[in-house]
This record gives C-alpha cells, sequence and structure tokens, in this order.
C-alpha cells in the first residue's frame, strides 16, 4: 500500500465556487465583530423594552447563523488552498515544504500586525497550525482521513468527560482567557491607539490561544485545514463526475446530524448540573452540530452555484470579496477597531448589535466595492499580492541570475 501522497496530474484550475465561499465566510466574520465590538463587549444602556428585544435578537440570530460556522468555511478553504499549491508545485516535480513553511512565517508577521488592531486575530494561529499541513499533506489519503475524524471528534473535551465521570475530585482545564481579556479592557476605553496596539501584541496571542483551548478550536483548527485538504484531493468542488450527487449526499447527512445535536446541546443543562461533566459535553455537542451546520452551507451552497444560473451568478460576484479575504480581514479589523474603542469614535459608547450590525452592513459594502474596484487592474488583493512576492522571493532571484 502507498504510505505516501501521489498527485492525480488532473488540472487545478480556479475554483470560483471556492473563491465565492471565501467571501461569504470573510462577510459573516466582518459582521459578527461588527457586533462584538471588535472583542470589546461594552453596549450602551437601552431603556426601551422594543430596543432590548431587537438587539437580542439580532445577537442571538447572528451568532446562531454565523458563529462558529464562518470560521469553520474559512478554515476548510485554506486547507484546500494548501492542496492546490502543492499539488500544483508535486505535478512539477517540486517540494513545497519550506516554500510552505516560509509562507506560514510571513503569515505569523501579517497576524501581529493585525493583533495590533483587532486582539481576536486568526492569522497567527492559522499560520501556527497550518505549518503542519505540508507535512501531513505527504500521508497518504485515508492516514489523513483518519487523522482528521480524530481532532474533529474533538478528543480533549472527550478525555475531560470520561475523566470527570471516574473522578468526582477531577477540574476542567482552566487556561483562563478571561484574565488577558480584561488586561485589554481599559486601553480598549480609554487608551491611545498607541497603548491599546500594544496591550493587544502583549495579551491579544495569549488571550486567544487560550479561549481556542476553552472552546476546543485547539484540534477543530488543525482538523479542519486537513478536511479541506482532503476535499481538494476528492476534487469535489469541480462539478465532475457525480460530485453534486456526492454534495447532496453529505447534505442529507448534515441536516440529520445537525437536529438532534443542536437539541441536545439547548437540553443539557436541564439534566446535568456537574459543570465538570455538563461544560465539555457542551463543547462536544456545540462542535459537532457547528461543523455539521457548516456543511448544510458548503453543501447547499455548491449545489446552488452549479445548478442554478442566477445563484451562480450572485455568488460569483462574492469573489471579489473571497479573492482578497486576508486584505479585508485586516481591513475590518483596523476599521473596527476605529470605530468603536476609545482612541477611535468610541461607538461603543452608542451602538448595541443592532446598530452595530448595520455599521458591519456598511463596512462589507466599502470592501466589496473597494475590492470589486481593485480587481479591475490587479489579479491579486493587495495583501495577498505582497503575500505572493513575499513567498517567492528569492526564487524569483535566481531565476534572474539565470
Amino acid at each position: 500500500m502507498q504510505l505516501t501522497y501521489q498527485s492525480t496530474n488532473l488540472p487545478n484550475t480556479r475554483l470560483h465556487v471556492a473563491d465565492a465561499l471565501r467571501g461569504i465566510a470573510i462577510i459573516g466574520i466582518i459582521l459578527l465583530h461588527n457586533i462584538e465590538h471588535m472583542n470589546f463587549y461594552r453596549f450602551p444602556e437601552v431603556a426601551g423594552e422594543w430596543m432590548k428585544w431587537l438587539n437580542t435578537a439580532t445577537w442571538d440570530g447572528l451568532f446562531f447563523a454565523f458563529g462558529g460556522k464562518m470560521y469553520s468555511i474559512f478554515a476548510l478553504m485554506f486547507g484546500l488552498s494548501f492542496f492546490v499549491q502543492n499539488d500544483n508545485r508535486m505535478q512539477l516535480g517540486k517540494d513545497f515544504t519550506l516554500r510552505f513553511l516560509w509562507r506560514m512565517v510571513l503569515l505569523m508577521m501579517f497576524g501581529l500586525m493585525n493583533t495590533f488592531f483587532y486582539n481576536g486575530d486568526i492569522l497567527f494561529s492559522y499560520a501556527m497550525f497550518g505549518m503542519l499541513l505540508p507535512f501531513v499533506g505527504k500521508l497518504n489519503t485515508k492516514a489523513v482521513a483518519a487523522l482528521t475524524c480524530f481532532l474533529l471528534l474533538q478528543p480533549i473535551e472527550i478525555y475531560q468527560t470520561v475523566a470527570a465521570l471516574f473522578n468526582p475530585d477531577y477540574r476542567l482545564i482552566d487556561a483562563n482567557s478571561g484574565k488577558y481579556f480584561a488586561a485589554m479592557g481599559a486601553s480598549q476605553e480609554h487608551g491611545t491607539i498607541w497603548k491599546c496596539g500594544w496591550d493587544s501584541l502583549k495579551y491579544g496571542q495569549m488571550a486567544s490561544f487560550a479561549w481556542n483551548i476553552e472552546n476546543g478550536r485547539t484540534t477543530q483548527l488543525p482538523g479542519l485545514f486537513f478536511l479541506g485538504m482532503l476535499l481538494g484531493r476528492l476534487r469535489l468542488f469541480y462539478n465532475e463526475k457525480n460530485n453534486l450527487k456526492i454534495w447532496l449526499g453529505i447534505l442529507a447527512v448534515a441536516i440529520a446530524v445537525f437536529s438532534p445535536v443542536y437539541g441536545l446541546y439547548n437540553m443539557l443543562p436541564r439534566y446535568i448540573s456537574r459543570e465538570e461533566i455538563l461544560i465539555p459535553v457542551r463543547l462536544l455537542c456545540k462542535a459537532w452540530s457547528s461543523l455539521a451546520q457548516t456543511f448544510i452551507y458548503v453543501s447547499g451552497l455548491v449545489l446552488l452555484f452549479y445548478s442554478i444560473k442566477p445563484v451562480n451568478r450572485f455568488m460569483t460576484k462574492l469573489t471579489f470579496i473571497g479573492r482578497a479575504s486576508m486584505t479585508n480581514y485586516f481591513l475590518q479589523s483596523a476599521l473596527g477597531a476605529m470605530l468603536y474603542y476609545g482612541w477611535g469614535f468610541a461607538l461603543f459608547r452608542y451602538c448595541g448589535p443592532a446598530v452595530s450590525f448595520l455599521i458591519g452592513i456598511g463596512m462589507v459594502l466599502a470592501l466589496y466595492f473597494f475590492c470589486r474596484r481593485w480587481f479591475r487592474t490587479h489579479d491579486h488583493g493587495p495583501m495577498e499580492g505582497l503575500w505572493k512576492k513575499l513567498t517567492w522571493m528569492k526564487m524569483k532571484r535566481k531565476e534572474n541570475m539565470k
């Protein structure tokens, strides 16, 4: 049995559906970050009951629709992008490992730049876990599938549940993310841009990493990367052979899994009182139901993209945002911090979730028209173009010397 992955030698043409999915993911992320006030959970007092209801409905509705799902789609597309780049290099008889590791080092640097504005940055974590991709990518498909299933089953939460069941004195892992987030609160409210940025650099990545531990993301994130890579190997995002029937089956399974698992997540507090059991079991249900909901979105959108022309045309327009996803992520961090933090317009004092949602829609529209205009004369987004140039900088020098 072949233990290492061998390229299919099939052309990896540009996947417009992947660009559209990436665009939808970044739109959802931007909207959530706006109602969260960029990880600064301060909101004005609201007197009217109707406004309280509207704020609650906006918050609960957006988190049900997007929370954990847009991040998952974004991670899947990250793994898919690695597959395409790696497979293309393999077809040329070249190894992509060192080049991709350098690419992840660059992404870490971009992540730290982004952290200066937004302490919930994910680019640094993507780069850190992304360094596993070229090594796991050398394994055969069955081995990668087994590793992916293991990670997405949430082994840490399963361990904590079993440990608590058999040990009445067991205490849950506490990464104390609240301590790091609290350390940044004062500068977010009153500090200058430099003080706020410095505190974010000191505590932001530690806060995010601790939060990831507490919420099951430390195994889920690499699992999603590997799953995206697997979807690339299987070429499921191309309209080939019986792929649409496969996506229809995935949609049916995802719907069947989501409803009972999400229902169980909501019911558990009625039946389990001990936190050491309740918390990890709810995390398991939340992670699995979120993954199922993610695939309801992904499979449904892929089917619609390839089957219904008006949907195809609409999603194609969203590829402008998806092709510049890192640029848009960076811009939403800078704009959001300026809008909501004390050193900027301090809108946290005036805007609840409902109004912030409208601001988020305005931000999405502004970024869309910026991207549409940019791609009239460029092949890559601003950050994406810089990332590509820096990734291949040394190779180009060698080619020029020849």
